[in-house]
């Protein structure tokens, strides 16, 4: 898809990396925060909203600031998300509730909170911040290596320890998990937290990437729409304990391209989001028919 996009452009550099990076980046990130959670065996609806949230937060309060009191806000933006995500597992571990009522309870809370901050678009960040979040016009590692971060620094480890295994297990079969010794409840909750931890980073993405805070609904439930689509085509089965977090971003990047090479191609664009669907859809198919013939073998 990359090299096909490549063929469209006359020059292709380092600017049109870096604008395929840095435009995938928050949709990666959240790819991945929605996907811990599915692998777990659950869904949390919160995700899209919780970028909104994290995004005005931080716009909020990194705006006149400079670079390094921008990084303190940043980690203290990590810290508040993946502390009302975990509140979003406890609160369904310990009430019983589905947790996808709960996380939709959240999802539409989270984006009142984010107009009462900032009352509509606004905020701002420190210029340092954006370029060591998302890079300059022609540099595209700076959201490379966040991306890296986010797979090696977090997922990596959570994945080959215990609590990664647990997680893997819960979302395989939850009766199997607990009489295995698996503390369930815990296990939850902590996947809950993981997944805030990249929702906020996702956040912050966002904020480097438009230098403000937008408020807007409707931008969480169509971060939503995307990041779960990339789960999907990234491999990790919905019915959980099945798949990883590279597969969502890589996926998370080929459903950037699919507009852009189709509007190199002269197709309408209207067009192209019925071909992302129609993508997604046959994808789908096939994984539930591969399942199918698994479970038949």
């Amino acid at each position: 898809m990359l090299a096909w996009r490549a063929s469209q452009v006359p020059v292709f550099g380092g600017f049109q990396v870096r604008t395929i990076a840095a435009g995938s980046l928050a949709v990666g990130l959240l790819a991945m925060s929605a996907a811990v959670v599915i692998i777990a065996g659950g869904f949390n609806f919160a995700v899209g909203s919780m970028l909104v949230f994290i995004n005005c937060f931080s716009a909020w309060l990194m705006q006149g600031r400079d670079l390094l009191v921008c990084l303190l806000i940043a980690v203290l933006s990590i810290v508040v998300a993946a502390a009302v995500s975990a509140l979003i597992g406890w609160i369904s571990v310990v009430s019983g509730i589905p947790d996808i009522v709960v996380s939709l309870a959240v999802s539409f809370a989270l984006p009142g909170v984010a107009l009462l901050l900032l009352g509509g678009p606004g905020g701002g960040t420190s210029p340092a911040f954006v370029d060591l979040v998302v890079g300059g016009f022609s540099n595209p590692w700076p959201s490379l290596i966040w991306l890296a971060v986010a797979l090696l620094v977090v997922w990596v480890p959570l994945r080959r320890s215990r609590i990664g295994k647990a997680i893997y297990a819960i979302g395989s079969s939850r009766p199997a998990a607990f009489l295995s010794g698996v503390d369930v409840g815990r296990t939850k909750i902590i996947a809950y937290a993981f997944s805030g931890v990249l929702a906020g980073m996702a956040g912050l993405a966002t904020t480097a990437y438009t230098a403000s805070g937008e408020p807007r609904a409707s931008i969480g439930l169509s971060m939503l729409l995307s990041a779960v689509a990339s789960v999907v085509l990234g491999g990790v089965a919905l019915s959980g304990g099945v798949g990883g977090l590279l597969g969502p971003v890589l996926a998370a990047f080929v459903l950037s391209l699919i507009p852009a090479i189709m509007l190199g191609l002269g197709v309408d664009p209207n067009t192209a989001e019925t071909v992302r669907g129609v993508i997604l859809i046959a994808v789908v198919m096939v994984g539930g028919w591969v399942q199918l013939r698994r479970d038949h073998a």
